[in-house]
């Protein structure tokens, strides 16, 4: 728990241990360029200890690490071929070199969240109507 705000820290694989806005203003925009164009694509506003994702249905979800917002991010998607397009869109936009660094880890997510989202013991973000 941080001792100046009060809130639970919670450890996220991607960004570290010091996490930043400017690194989860990285990831909204990072996520939302993969997305664009997609039917059904989410909307994803960075916060100051995670991030807010909107689904198309109006359904939000509040997540706290890069992954539990990929996972509800391809949550969002019911078609299986567009969740393979997604999954081949991170993979592209992270070997690209214009995106080195954090947009690359962001961008290879998606490929770990489906992974995990077919396996069984696969459980959600919060989600919220």
């Amino acid at each position: 728990m941080c001792g100046a705000c009060g809130r639970t820290i919670v450890a996220d694989p991607i960004l570290g241990p010091v996490r930043t806005m400017r690194q989860h203003l990285i990831v909204a925009a990072t996520i939302s360029a993969v997305c664009t164009g997609l039917p059904g694509a989410p909307k994803v506003t960075a916060l100051a200890d995670g991030w807010m994702m909107k689904g198309p249905s109006g359904a939000s979800a509040q997540c706290r690490t890069v992954e539990e917002l990929c996972s509800a991010v391809l949550g969002c998607f019911t078609n299986a071929s567009v969740i393979d397009h997604l999954v081949k869109r991170g993979q592209a936009h992270a070997i690209d070199p214009a995106n080195a660094g954090l947009p690359a880890l962001v961008a290879r997510a998606f490929g770990a969240s489906a992974d995990a989202a077919a396996s069984p013991d696969h459980s959600e973000g919060e989600l919220y109507d």
